[in-house]
């Protein structure tokens, strides 16, 4: 009986090592205050600025959850297309062409 060593299978896309969602930005106490302040003072003032609402998507790694990357959305910015770019990008792009694209050591 003989053994073959098998080398292990290189994922195929970045989906495979990544995982992507969106996050709420990362904001203390009194930060929170302050934005939450300046969005009703906007909506009274019949703006929409919704500081409050600005999130971020953050790509983890599968195996152990480590952010690897984190995107910040601009207020207003549909963050379903963001999410939808960046989920096409861990799709269709290796690991290593997606590391390299978004500059992950």
């Amino acid at each position: 009986m003989t053994a073959t060593l098998e080398a292990p299978l290189e994922p195929a896309s970045a989906d495979e090592v990544y995982v992507h969602r969106l996050e709420p930005r990362r904001r203390g106490p009194v930060r929170r205050v302050l934005l939450g302040a300046l969005d009703l003072w906007c909506a009274t003032q019949g703006g929409l600025l919704e500081l409050t609402r600005a999130g971020d998507i953050v790509v983890r790694r599968r195996s152990d959850g480590v952010e690897e990357l984190r995107v910040p959305l601009v207020p207003g910015e549909d963050a379903a297309l963001a999410l939808d770019q960046i989920r096409e990008q861990l799709e269709s792009q290796a690991p290593d062409e997606f590391r390299a694209r978004w500059g992950i050591a």
